[in-house]
């Protein structure tokens, strides 16, 4: 993989174009690109691996790849919203191929197209988000695909409206979700964005439905609660990055419009649920059972010049949780097998934190031996320092 193509495989921009990966565009995500040069090196090395792990699958990535290869995968995903793309993307477009149930799609286009807008003004909260026009078109659309009965169908239907519903809204996806400056925003109509997402869609279950190979499972929610015992050959993933991004927030209005909050103050249900990344997941309440000894030093240093005092405990609880996914990878995980992990660094008010180094020094404590690490990319801090994304791959003996 050349130097160009391995930096932007470390990020979601190559699935743009990519079918079926790019159903629904994730910022924090990889490219597929990454995931099937990884697997290829590790099938290079073993050749009857058969069963692939993500405790961190977001938009699926991994799992997609796997299932084109003919590999088993398994999953873990903290937001119920990206375990629906998950589930669409690989059973959901399994099943529909092998049913020749493609034209039951085709029909909702000329239906959806035809079809009366109807009159809304509020939404729980989320009309702030949609201008009239935008929020009316946008209801429709939702209240006719909760009338499909075949799930399948819906979930479709669901992922495809979900893919636009930030580029209709007054918000923009920059990192972190926001409003839309004037320059940034455009309106845009609802009905025809979803019919050209629809035919993309289409298009992708046609000709590419039969290149999934293989199912995927969920194991959990939280990766912290795998249970399973000597059941994967390897594990590829990327942990949510330190950085206070809250990935719940990023998701407002896709968890809204697939009915799993109702308003706004339902979304700190869901920052319990996996690990401590963001700031967001830190409440005066939240409590650190234990500072990780390798953990230690770096928030020491942050306690006196943080900016904000949740900084040092989102810092103790990120590690405090990953030292709980990676025991539990060291169980499930068959001895001899791979773990290759995309990581970047952090820095706070000044103070580096060695991410790839701490999580190595986890890993190291239950039987993960690092034998290769690439550098993906670097980037520079708003404070200027140098950060890097890299590849840290292990091997486990038990």
């Amino acid at each position: 993989m050349d130097n160009l193509l391995k930096e932007k495989g470390g990020t979601f921009s190559l699935n743009k174009r990519e079918p079926i990966h790019r159903w629904y565009s994730y910022i924090e995500g990889y490219s597929s690109c990454l995931i099937k040069a990884e697997l290829d090196k590790l099938l290079a090395i073993n050749p009857r691996i058969k069963t692939v792990y993500d405790p961190f699958c977001g938009t699926g990535t991994t799992a997609l790849v796997a299932s084109c290869q003919g590999i088993d995968s398994y999953y873990s995903e903290s937001n119920p919203f990206m375990q629906k793309v998950i589930e669409t993307k690989i059973n959901g477009v399994r099943f529909l191929h092998q049913n020749h149930m493609i034209s039951k799609l085709e029909a909702y286009i000329d239906f959806i197209a035809k079809y009366k807008i109807h009159e809304y003004t509020v939404w729980d909260g989320f009309e702030k988000f949609f201008e009239p026009r935008q929020l009316c078109e946008l209801l429709t659309i939702k209240a006719l695909i909760s009338e499909e009965n075949d799930e399948i169908i819906k979930d479709i239907l669901y992922i495809a409206l979900s893919s636009i519903i930030v580029k209709v809204s007054k918000m923009i996806r920059r990192g972190d979700l926001r409003y839309a400056t004037e320059r940034e925003y455009r309106t845009e109509n609802v009905v025809h964005c979803f019919i050209e997402k629809m035919q993309e869609i289409i298009f992708d279950i046609k000709n590419f439905g039969g290149t999934l190979q293989s199912s995927t499972t969920k194991v959990s929610e939280d990766a912290r609660d795998n249970n399973y015992s000597d059941t994967f050959d390897c594990v590829i993933t990327s942990p949510p990055y330190l950085n206070g991004t809250n990935y719940i927030r990023n998701t407002k209005l896709e968890l809204k419009l697939n009915d799993f909050i109702v308003n706004e103050k339902d979304l700190p249900s869901f920052h319990s649920k996996g690990i401590i990344a963001g700031i967001n997941n830190v409440s005066k309440r939240t409590t650190i059972d234990t500072i990780l000894p390798m953990a230690s030093p770096y928030i020491e240093k942050l306690q006196p010049v943080s900016y904000d005092d949740r900084i040092p405990k989102m810092v103790a609880g990120y590690f405090q949780g990953m030292d709980q996914v990676i025991k539990n990878l060291s169980i499930s995980i068959k001895n001899g097998g791979y773990f290759t992990m995309d990581i970047g660094d952090s820095q706070f008010a000044g103070v580096h934190i060695p991410t790839h180094q701490i999580l190595s020094e986890i890993c190291r404590q239950y039987g993960f031996h690092l034998y290769d690490e690439e550098i993906l990319r670097q980037r520079r801090s708003k404070n200027g320092m140098i950060l890097s994304q890299r590849l840290l791959r292990y091997r486990l003996e038990k």
